[in-house]
């Protein structure tokens, strides 16, 4: 029964590791479909000089319909027929509804990239996207191999906790 509890113990400890490595891996993807997004909004506005109702709806992505933030694109552009710029509302409840797990700086470009489509000549938004563009860029260099190693540490404390709790028990 002591060694039946102790396996519980490690276990827990480390599907506890695995369940923090797999939100911070689910940030990192989180950051990386909305560069996916930032990109294509930046082609289909200068190639193909789509409208951003469009483009939102034409656009998919896996990891951002799964945080719903494109279904909310859809859903909030069209208030009592006519189209509002939906980015601001969509990114806030997804933040409110906790579906996406980005921290403040990352969350704040997003935002910032969001604030002026559709606004303005298409000259000074195309300054403002590629600007937050690689802004975000830069931030996921830095974040994505802080994260690799922190997902890492979190999976092997996570056991190596719980094997040191056992070692107490004993």
């Amino acid at each position: 029964m002591k060694i039946a509890g102790m396996f519980l113990i490690v276990l827990s400890c480390t599907s506890g590791g695995y369940a923090i490595s797999r939100k911070i891996g689910l940030r990192i993807h989180q950051i990386e479909a909305f560069f996916s997004f930032f990109e294509y909004i930046i082609k289909s506005i200068t190639i193909y000089k789509y409208p951003i109702e469009k483009i939102f709806m034409m656009y998919s992505n896996p990891v951002l319909e799964e945080c719903g933030f494109l279904d909310k694109l859809a859903k909030n552009g069209r208030i009592n027929g006519v189209y509002i710029n939906p980015w601001n509302i969509s990114l806030a409840e997804c933040r409110e509804e906790q579906t996406l797990n980005l921290k403040d700086d990352e969350y704040k470009i997003i935002l910032f990239f969001g604030e002026r489509l559709g606004i303005g000549q298409l000259d000074e938004q195309l300054y403002h996207m590629n600007l937050c563009r690689d802004k975000l860029r830069d931030l996921y260099s830095e974040q994505n191999e802080k994260a690799i190693k922190d997902m890492k540490l979190y999976q092997l404390s996570g056991g190596l906790i719980g094997l040191f709790i056992c070692i107490l028990l004993i």
